[in-house]
């Protein structure tokens, strides 16, 4: 029997494959499309690299500058190519003054000149934070006095304590100065006539930490004011007694901020004690006995603060007769005073 085989395509087999293809294309298309992107992301980052190494191998350009002299006026002219920022001038260590450069490229400024031979100092800052700077000398004789005093303070070390060295200059004349510590009262000192362009003055720094405030003024009223905080050093103190039956030294030392070290010598025996750490204290009391006849007591004691006091001293220890012999005549006395008790006793 002959067989007849009917073969026919599965048309869902067919749309089966036409369905996956497209899937397939789109696929590709996205990922082209993916690559496209990230090469023109490297290709923008490269170009963004080599504008900036670009740049950054530009050097910065800076302002020029002119300070002349016309007559008692100092004129100052400034340009630059970009934006100015500000301009900054001062005289000599005076205090600095700033002018706004309101978006141009360009600022003039006209200055009284001061009396005497000054300098003045000049700084342009553009918007890109680059600075040009630049100094002149002026000398004008028949300039003002616009110029407020210097105040300069140091420390140097007196003989029994700190001091304090205050110095008020001016360029033309110094008037006057004052000091106050805290809210004490106010202390004057005026110019002499030797020198009128300075006044010096030294003064004891108060114990422990306090304030004070400095004023100078020169002969045209400009004014310079300075407030500071020190702590002055005091001297360790020294109490020296003697005990009652004048055999023995009790020694007291005392220091606000601790004692470091004691050395003495008694009739040239030396003794000596020094502290550290939680050894150190703001007291302390020792006694010494004494050597029968002359005694000599040289004794230094050392603060913390390296501050010094030396006590010297001499006395004399003459030991009393024994007490026994003392005794007697007291008990001769009191003898008449039982006889007469006695008696009133037998009545």
């Amino acid at each position: 029997m002959n067989q007849i085989l009917d073969y026919t395509p599965n048309k869902n087999s067919k749309k089966s494959s036409s369905s996956s293809d497209t899937v397939v294309r789109v696929f590709a298309v996205l990922l082209v499309i993916f690559s496209l992107c990230l090469l023109g992301s490297g290709l923008y980052s490269i170009f963004k690299n080599k504008e900036s190494e670009k740049n950054t191998n530009v050097k910065p350009t800076y302002a020029t500058i002119n300070a002349v002299q016309e007559g008692d006026k100092a004129i100052i002219s400034v340009t630059h190519d970009k934006v100015i920022e500000s301009m900054v001038y001062r005289w000599n260590s005076d205090a600095e003054r700033s002018i706004k450069g309101d978006g141009k490229k360009t600022i003039e400024k006209e200055l009284d000149l001061p009396a005497g031979e000054n300098t003045l100092y000049i700084k342009v800052i553009d918007v890109n934070g680059v600075e040009t700077s630049s100094e002149e000398k002026f000398t004008a004789e028949s300039g003002l006095d616009i110029m407020n005093p210097v105040i300069s303070l140091n420390i140097v070390n007196g003989e029994e304590e700190k001091m304090l060295k205050i110095t008020a200059t001016d360029e033309t004349k110094i008037d006057f100065l004052t000091y106050r510590w805290n809210d004490e009262e106010e202390v004057k000192v005026e110019a002499s006539e030797d020198n009128s362009k300075e006044i010096v003055t030294e003064i004891p720094i108060m114990r422990g930490t306090n304030d004070i405030t400095i004023v100078a003024v020169d002969s045209e009223n400009n004014t310079t004011t300075e407030t500071k905080s020190y702590t002055g050093l005091t001297q360790p103190e020294i109490v020296v007694t003697l005990s009652e039956d004048g055999s023995t030294l009790i020694i007291k030392t005392t220091h606000e901020n601790g004692v470091k070290k004691i050395s003495y010598k008694l009739n040239d025996k030396p003794y000596e004690a020094e502290f550290e750490g939680e050894q150190i204290q703001k007291e302390v009391e020792f006694t010494q006995g004494l050597d029968e006849g002359y005694n000599r007591l040289v004794l230094t004691v050392t603060s913390v603060d390296d501050t010094e006091t030396v006590f010297d001293g001499e006395c004399e220890y003459a030991p009393s007769a024994p007490e026994e012999e003392e005794q007697q005549p007291d008990e001769q006395e009191q003898q008449p005073e039982e006889e007469t008790s006695s008696e009133e006793t037998e009545e």
